[in-house]
């Protein structure tokens, strides 16, 4: 089991991930329906939802070795079952907002012109359909995003100080 300081990992790991994951889904939501924010949340919104994958990947990668050690219970097991659906919406939350951030914010639209994918982001950038709909998908990924870390959390705190 991996130990930070002599206490299981995913319980300091997990911190992070409450912190970050509503962080994000906030920013992305105002991102998505505040025209004015989007200059200044562009890049914390693009850094907090890349950094959040590896911090989600390995919070539930310890939290799956703290439950080999642990006696088993149902509480555990759908706290199990919620940090592997926020694990995967992490995923899919960082995908949404490169995209979103891809066809909306010129800066980032203009590194990918370096990677040859520039003709794609200005053709979906141009179109304000695109736009839009990526701009509500980020909105929505990010309520999902909060939803799901509120519920996994929730769900861990009730697996540990249930009966208590």
């Amino acid at each position: 089991m991996i130990e930070i300081a002599g206490l299981p990992a995913h319980i300091l790991l997990i911190h992070g991930v409450v912190v970050l994951a509503p962080l994000a889904g906030l920013a992305a939501i105002i991102y998505g329906v505040w025209r004015a924010a989007r200059r200044h949340l562009a890049w914390p919104l693009g850094v907090l939802s890349l950094g959040l994958v590896p911090l989600t990947l390995l919070t539930a990668q310890a939290g799956e070795q703290l439950e080999k050690a642990r006696p088993a219970s149902n509480l555990i097991h759908e706290h199990v079952e919620q940090g592997d659906l926020l694990k995967y919406l992490s995923v899919a939350f960082f995908v949404v907002v490169a995209m979103m951030l891809a066809v909306t914010y010129e800066p980032f639209a203009r590194r990918l012109d370096l990677m040859g994918a520039r003709g794609l982001m200005a053709r979906l950038g141009s179109n304000r359909a695109v736009r839009t709909a990526l701009l509500a998908a980020g909105a929505v990924a990010g309520a999902v995003l909060i939803y799901q870390s509120i519920i996994t959390g929730h769900s861990g705190a009730a697996s540990v100080w249930a009966g208590r």
